[in-house]
């Protein structure tokens, strides 16, 4: 909070008494955000909104001007690594939530303040712009991407977040585009995916791609073509922060009462995928999945993320319906071809002497 009031080169101080008075009005409005009681006095409750507030938005300026700009700046908090991952782990936590409109009023107070550097990034942005790019790494997200869809995001808190990953008739109207009514109901809960891993599917035929044209604009852009092709946007799984900011944005859609399970979808997909490092080969390969440890880890860590979650609504069902089509339809014409060599061997080879079962398949 002191870094941040250090920015303002004039009248810091009653910059942060209008701070701190625009707070405490909200101290009401942010106490009913949690469900449960909080027993701080109004005042208790504002200065801790207050610091930790001035604390995120330092936090995402900085981040912004070093990082997004290139400002070769020193500096041991953003430059570290495993500090911004802590961080970013940490804020994504579901129980660790600020009411997002104390940012945005924190915002709105110190952008007339404060000074260059940090204006341009008060300016061209907005909060959910700062608070998206502050998470691009652990989310892969493009700076594409953000600037064109941060300004229909965020509601109550950071995991709005969410909102990014939703088709865009899923963002007018949660109550009337209700997904159920779009994809079926699954009957078969902890099956949901696609009925065979990556290798088993390209052993019969169906091939994988990186949906590299919009690349980071939507992670459950996956599609499956008439030719058999699995197109899906490349994701880099970093050890702990993904798995971090899957389950909270799970968790965020099984308590949030909007009947959306699309993260929870994909989680489920791309387990299904997966069951070896093999599977886990196959998608590295292809461009569509990148990853910092082992194969067997990165199993594990879908595996892991799915446990304990109901999914009432599996958003891919339609594209495993088809890739399961494809599949069995690939299957039986296998079938067919080998009954016809088999049936060739017999005629040329009624001794069997020249081909073995092994050699022919």
């Amino acid at each position: 909070m002191l870094h941040l009031f250090m920015r303002i080169s004039q009248a810091a101080e009653s910059t942060l008494q209008e701070c701190a008075t625009a707070i405490l009005k909200l101290e009401g409005e942010a106490r009913r955000c949690y469900s449960e009681k909080i027993d701080l006095d109004e005042y208790k409750l504002a200065e801790i909104l207050l610091v930790d507030g001035c604390f995120l938005l330092e936090l995402f300026l900085k981040y912004s001007v070093i990082k997004n700009h290139g400002d070769k700046v020193e500096d041991h908090l953003i430059n570290n690594a495993q500090t911004i991952a802590t961080l970013q782990h940490d804020l994504a936590l579901l129980e660790n939530q600020i009411p997002f409109s104390v940012l945005e009023t924190l915002f709105d107070i110190t952008k007339f303040h404060v000074t260059q550097p940090v204006r341009s990034s008060f300016t061209e942005h907005n909060v959910a712009t700062l608070a998206l790019l502050f998470f691009k790494s652990a989310l892969g997200l493009s700076n594409k991407a953000i600037q064109s869809k941060s300004s229909e995001l965020f509601g109550t808190h950071l995991l709005d977040m969410h909102n990014f990953y939703l088709p865009k008739y899923e963002t007018v109207n949660h109550s009337e585009f209700r997904i159920s009514h779009k994809i079926p109901q699954s009957q078969d809960l902890q099956r949901s995916g696609s009925r065979d891993c990556a290798t088993k599917l390209l052993k019969a035929g169906i091939r994988f791609a990186a949906n590299k044209a919009d690349a980071n604009e939507n992670l459950l852009d996956i599609n499956f073509s008439a030719t058999g092709v699995v197109t899906m946007p490349p994701l880099h799984i970093q050890e702990a922060i993904t798995e971090t900011i899957f389950r909270n944005l799970i968790a965020f859609e099984q308590c949030s009462g909007t009947g959306t399970h699309h993260i929870a979808s994909y989680v489920f997909l791309m387990r299904s995928l997966l069951h070896s490092s093999d599977d886990v080969g196959i998608l590295h390969k292809e461009g569509i999945i990148k990853y910092d440890f082992s194969g067997e880890d990165v199993t594990s860590l879908f595996k892991s993320t799915c446990n304990g979650v109901v999914l009432y609504d599996f958003y891919f069902s339609k594209l495993r319906e088809d890739a399961n089509r494809y599949y069995y339809n690939g299957m039986s014409r296998w079938r067919k071809w080998h009954q016809y060599a088999s049936v060739f061997v017999m005629i040329i080879c009624p001794n069997h002497g020249l081909l073995s079962q092994s050699t022919l398949d």
